[in-house]
């Protein structure tokens, strides 16, 4: 069963709660130089670069944009790893958004993004996978910001935020090739994220 390849939502992978992997998965994303950024990367030669040390591997999407050409990447992952991504996700801070001044307006305001994703879809070589909706644990969390970021906003400095998504956890793959393609929607269809990967382990 396709169940028994995946995390749900309610697991504790390698002793952490699943939305704690999520900050982990944020915190790299934003740390990493936006010439060097794995979310902007075409090929999935930059793969490689922020990975956890050990037990988990991360990939990502793009950020969702009313462009409907998805990147392409090979990428190997090391054995034994299990492999986190998002199909859609969203995230919100006090710099980003200065009007919201209190953790309940960070809050309310990704739920709101949340309301308007429309599809959110998963296959690994054909069989399809359901991503889990996973808000960030904590439901605040801090975040650091360097001079070059993806989020387009000045650094360096600190943050607080918050985030939600679609997310697919997947157990560590045994030696091979897959092929994993993913796709996501939201404001009502607008705006889309996804990627298509072969992964060699």
């Amino acid at each position: 069963m396709a169940e028994e390849i995946f995390y749900l939502a309610g697991s504790k992978p390698y002793g952490r709660s699943y939305g704690q992997w999520t900050v982990d998965w944020w915190k790299c994303a934003v740390s990493i130089p936006t010439y060097d950024n794995p979310v902007l990367d075409k090929t999935g030669q930059k793969s490689d670069l922020g990975q956890p040390t050990s037990y988990v591997w991360f990939l990502a999407g793009i950020f969702p944009d009313v462009d409907h050409e998805f990147p392409h990447r090979e990428v190997t992952v090391p054995r034994d790893r299990s492999v986190l991504f998002p199909i859609l996700n969203c995230e919100a801070s006090y710099l980003e958004y200065p009007h919201l001044t209190k953790a309940d307006d960070l809050l309310k305001h990704i739920d709101n993004d949340m309301k308007t994703v429309v599809k959110r879809r998963c296959s690994v070589n054909g069989l399809n996978i359901e991503p889990q909706r996973v808000p960030s644990d904590p439901l605040i969390f801090n975040l650091q910001i360097p001079e070059d970021n993806v989020l387009e906003i000045e650094g360096p400095s600190n943050t607080e935020a918050t985030a939600d998504g679609f997310w697919v956890f997947l157990k560590p793959l045994s030696q091979g090739c897959y092929k994993v393609d993913f796709e996501g929607s939201c404001e009502f269809g607008r705006l889309r994220s996804g990627a298509w990967y072969t992964l060699r382990v």
